[in-house]
């Protein structure tokens, strides 16, 4: 009889993650970007939360993509503000780029949109 698991005893291994943030150029060196959205899904909290906190160790500023979403459960909202705290705190940069009028619209309803457009936004 053999075991059904792949080192037989008796753990599971995970698949590894790959990570979604990635420094852009040379010339952007300092900067991550973050892509919510894919192809109609959004990101878990628990990957968003540790791609937020690779960002702040690295000290970037931070570009989250949040094209393609049209709202965001509580737990991807609350890093997304932490986020923006922590850098508005550290001096740093956030923003949100290809937001949909949806998203703008929950984020308004969320009373977050101040904190993410304190100039004002308009949506796609």
């Amino acid at each position: 009889m053999t075991s059904e698991r792949p080192n037989g005893h008796g753990e599971s291994r995970k698949a590894k993650r790959t990570r979604v943030a990635t420094p852009l150029t040379e010339a952007d060196r300092g900067h991550t970007s973050i892509d919510i959205g894919r192809s109609g899904d959004w990101m878990p909290a628990d990957e968003l939360r540790d791609l937020a906190q690779d960002a702040l160790e690295a000290g970037h500023d931070v570009t989250v993509n949040v094209g393609n979403i049209d709202h965001l459960d509580a737990s991807a909202l609350q890093i997304l503000l932490a986020l923006e705290a922590e850098q508005r705190k550290r001096k740093g940069h956030l923003e949100l780029i290809d937001v949909s009028a949806n998203l703008l619209h929950w984020f308004e309803y969320a009373g977050a949109t101040d904190h993410f457009f304190p100039s004002g936004v308009e949506a796609r």
